[in-house]
């Protein structure tokens, strides 16, 4: 095959497999990417997903750097990334935990780097205080 498959193509490929080999490849994809692993912890409902997605998101909050990410912010932002993740746990009803972990991690994001108009803080005070973004 010489052309890769656009995402209705492997989607239907995907549908059309088994599940046990489906949990297989999404566990060999966990297995190297800790937040997909969260992901899917918390899917399944486990309390552990809560204070590892904690430890994700105020890593990646201590080591952003706002001038990096505002030269190329398309660049898989790491801090991006790991708010996604709190956006995540929010849909599998870790409301509360998810609202602790936003208040903390605005905390050090306005320690380290001040009040600035990010993109990153603006979701942390969205996700710390259980609003919706405008």
């Amino acid at each position: 095959m010489d052309t890769p498959l656009d995402d209705a193509e492997l989607t239907a490929f995907l549908e059309g497999q088994d599940t046990a080999w489906l949990a297989e490849q999404l566990m060999l994809v966990a297995d190297e990417d800790p937040i997909t692993r969260i992901r899917l912890s918390a899917a399944a409902g486990a309390e552990s997903a809560v204070e590892e997605a904690r430890g994700v998101v105020l890593t990646r909050v201590t080591e952003h750097s706002p001038q990096e990410s505002a030269a190329d912010p398309d660049d898989g932002d790491p801090l991006h990334r790991s708010l996604d993740l709190l956006d995540d746990l929010l849909d599998y009803g870790f409301e509360d935990e998810v609202g602790d972990i936003a208040d903390e991690a605005r905390e050090i994001y306005v320690n380290r780097h001040g009040e600035d108009d990010s993109e990153h803080l603006a979701r942390l005070h969205v996700l710390a205080d259980g609003e919706e973004e405008d």
